[in-house]
């Protein structure tokens, strides 16, 4: 096993503090992930739909659950799972039985999925509501078996009106337990230590996707599951490419390389960006960039504590960036620190790389977020991403990824030391 599960009580926590959300005539249906085409007979690696894994901890296809209220406080909950299948067990390995997804879970009412309708209409005759959801970030995603049975029910069922479960989720999510904040912290360190080992491999005339291959290599060797997202590694100019990430490129003398890298472990990944000098030494312009980035990322990490909303975040850090950029000569007016800058200043933080956030909700103590500014002079070939993630606290804050090293000095020591 790679990393130690959650207990089954964090599970049973996190779909009690769903059902209280729920209104007493209404239901909620859950989706597991649908595995993905990739071409021909392959498929994409298959990953848990995250919410899905907050509410049972289960890892494999073909799941739903149902939750539906009781006027007592309580809840009832079932789960359904395809039966198991002895033949496909041969290719692919075992599958979930009643009691495994109910050792993991702790639902009790484990039924095979050829069973889901009937329960399903009985338990909504009385209900005016079904709270679901599907990921709806990309319109152009391929229509998943949940897509097609939600159409369905809107069909037979015109009085059954259907809301979307996130606003309900969402708050839950936002707020990590201590449980959850460790995940986090595993995967930080594995990424500590392999960008550390990683940078000495950093010289003239390696090829990014060397770098890249790297540091995959090193988080799968230190019990991650997955990478959390493409990694990035831009050397020179395609370091102002934000979303760079065909590193098909040679690291060049003189220039920087900009690594934006996640590894998730326990289904949760931490999100790092370091610049270093292929060199081994920064010029002193690159030095003076470097220092207006880390100057940001400090000064808007002590500002930061609990219960500020992501809008006033974004407010503060962008005076800071155009307070910043502005005496180190980048923007004549603070306001135009996006001419330099790009983007805002980081994100939420989770089961997701990208946590959803709403700009007015406030962040309690427990929520974990990302400072990364950034500067691009495309002219100069220079790009600089400075990531670190941070848990909010009432006092003040933690940086979670505090022993990566970002100090000029200290990334300088590192570089083409292997």
């Amino acid at each position: 096993m790679r990393y130690q599960p959650f207990p089954p009580k964090f599970f049973a926590a996190n779909r009690h503090q769903l059902a209280l959300k729920l209104d007493e005539d209404s239901l909620a249906l859950v989706f597991s992930s649908d595995p993905m085409v990739r071409n021909a007979d392959q498929q994409h690696p298959w990953r848990q739909d995250s919410n899905f894994f907050y509410l049972t901890g289960l890892e494999q296809p073909g799941l739903k659950l149902l939750l539906f209220p009781q006027k007592n406080g309580q809840h009832q909950e079932i789960l359904f799972i395809p039966a198991v299948d002895p033949t496909k067990e041969k290719w692919e390995g075992k599958m979930l039985t009643p009691e495994r997804a109910t050792e993991i879970s702790g639902i009790k009412k484990v039924l095979a999925s050829d069973q889901f309708l009937g329960q399903f209409y009985r338990l909504q005759d009385l209900c005016q509501t079904l709270y679901t959801d599907l990921n709806s970030i990309f319109p152009q995603q391929p229509l998943t078996t949940g897509h097609l049975l939600l159409d369905d029910l809107r069909q037979r069922l015109p009085g059954l009106t259907q809301k979307k479960l996130l606003p309900l989720i969402l708050p839950l999510r936002a707020k990590k337990r201590p449980e959850e904040i460790e995940k986090l912290r595993s995967a930080l360190k594995v990424m500590c230590v392999a960008l550390k080992e990683v940078a000495g491999k950093i010289k003239p005339g390696v090829m990014e996707y060397q770098i890249e291959a790297e540091l995959a290599y090193r988080y799968l060797y230190g019990g991650c599951s997955r990478l959390g997202f493409d990694t990035i590694v831009a050397g020179g100019q395609n370091a102002c490419t934000l979303h760079y990430v065909s590193n098909d490129a040679a690291l060049k003398n003189g220039d920087l390389v900009l690594i934006d890298t996640g590894a998730e472990y326990g289904m949760y990944s931490g999100d790092i960006t370091r610049t270093f000098p292929v060199s081994g030494k920064f010029s002193e312009r690159q030095k003076h960039c470097y220092q207006a980035v880390l100057e940001v990322n400090k000064q808007v990490i002590r500002k930061l504590h609990a219960n500020l909303s992501w809008k006033e975040i974004t407010d503060m850090a962008g005076k800071v960036q155009g307070e910043v950029y502005k005496k180190f000569g980048f923007i004549e007016d603070p306001k135009d620190y996006l001419k330099v800058g790009y983007h805002r200043i980081g994100h939420s933080l989770g089961l997701d790389v990208h946590d959803l956030q709403v700009p007015e909700w406030p962040l309690r103590e427990g929520a974990v977020i990302t400072v990364e500014p950034g500067l691009y002079l495309p002219d100069e070939g220079i790009g600089i991403r400075i990531e670190d993630n941070v848990l909010l606290t009432e006092g003040g804050c933690e940086v979670l990824s505090k022993e990566i090293p970002k100090e000029i000095d200290q990334l300088e020591a590192l570089v083409g030391k292997g």
